[in-house]
C-alpha cells in the first residue's frame, strides 16, 4: 500500500525529516571512521612487509635472514707507528729519521685497510719494509667476519704454495711453510731473483688474528753479481716484525 503523502509544511512531516537527517549524519560519520581505521591498518601491513603468503612479517632479525656476526676487531692500528724504531734501524741500517717515520700507503677506507712502507738505499743495496693491515668484513649471511677472514687467508696461503688444512714440513728450511706462534695462523714465503745487475730477495710473512689479516714484506736488493742476500737472516727479521705486530693485537 502506498504511503499517504502529507501536505507541505505539516508539523509531523517536518519532524520526520529532521530525524532522518540526523540519522544520515550519524551513519556518514561512522562510515568515515571505519574507512580511516581500515586505511591505517593497510598502511601498517604494507610497511611491515611479509616473507610469504602466510603474512609473516619480514624483519631483518628473523632466523631466515641472520646477519653476519661482527668480528673481534672493529678498528686497525696506525701503521707507521706499528713497528718500533729500534727494529727499523736493524732492518734499514744507516737511514735517517725521516725514513724511519715511514710513508702511509694510500687507502680508500682506513677502517678497512691501512699500510706503511719504509725504504732506504745505499751504494751497495736497497731495502724495503712494508706492513699491511686488512680488516675483513663478511657480506654473506650466516658467515661471520672471523670465518670470512679464515677463508680469505687460506686462499692467500694456497696462492703461496702453503696448505693451511694439510700442513707439511718442507725439506728446504727457506721454502714456503706455516709458522707457529704468530697470530691464529701464519705462513712465510721467500723468493730470490738474480741477474748480472742485482740479487734480490723478497720475504713475506702473513698472519691472521680473528678478522684481521696482516702482511709483512721485507726486501733486500744488492747491486752487482755478488752474493745474494742471506735468506735465513731476512726470514728471521721478517718473522720478528710479524711477531711484534701480532703481540699488539693480543694486548
Amino acid at each position: 500500500m502506498w504511503p499517504v503523502r502529507q501536505r507541505e509544511g505539516d508539523p509531523v512531516q517536518r519532524a520526520a525529516t529532521h530525524r532522518t537527517a540526523k540519522i544520515r549524519q550519524a551513519i556518514a560519520a561512522t562510515l568515515a571512521t571505519v574507512a580511516v581505521l581500515g586505511l591505517a591498518g593497510a598502511c601498517e601491513a604494507g610497511l611491515g612487509g611479509t616473507d610469504d603468503a602466510s603474512g609473516t612479517t619480514g624483519d631483518a632479525g628473523t632466523p631466515g635472514a641472520q646477519q653476519p656476526q661482527p668480528g673481534r676487531f672493529s678498528v686497525l692500528p696506525e701503521p707507521c707507528g706499528s713497528v718500533p724504531v729500534e727494529t727499523l734501524r736493524e732492518l734499514l741500517p744507516e737511514a735517517d729519521e725521516e725514513t724511519y717515520a715511514g710513508q702511509p700507503q694510500p687507502t680508500y677506507d682506513t677502517g678497512r685497510r691501512v699500510g706503511c712502507v719504509w725504504h732506504h738505499a745505499t751504494a751497495n743495496d736497497s731495502r724495503w719494509l712494508d706492513v699491511d693491515f686488512q680488516r675483513i668484513v663478511s657480506y654473506t649471511p650466516n658467515i661471520s667476519d672471523d670465518d670470512q677472514a679464515e677463508i680469505d687467508f687460506e686462499a692467500r696461503a694456497d696462492a703461496a704454495g702453503v696448505s693451511v688444512t694439510s700442513p707439511s714440513t718442507p725439506a728446504d728450511p727457506l721454502a714456503p711453510r706455516l709458522l707457529d706462534g704468530i697470530g691464529h695462523v701464519a705462513f712465510i714465503n721467500s723468493t730470490l731473483t738474480s741477474d748480472n745487475a742485482q740479487n734480490r730477495r723478497d720475504v713475506q710473512v702473513a698472519f691472521r688474528t680473528a678478522n684481521v689479516i696482516v702482511t709483512v714484506n721485507y726486501t733486500v736488493s744488492t747491486t752487482g753479481a755478488g752474493s745474494a742476500p742471506d735468506g735465513a737472516l731476512l726470514q728471521q727479521r721478517a718473522q720478528g716484525v710479524a711477531q711484534g705486530l701480532a703481540g699488539g693485537f693480543d694486548g
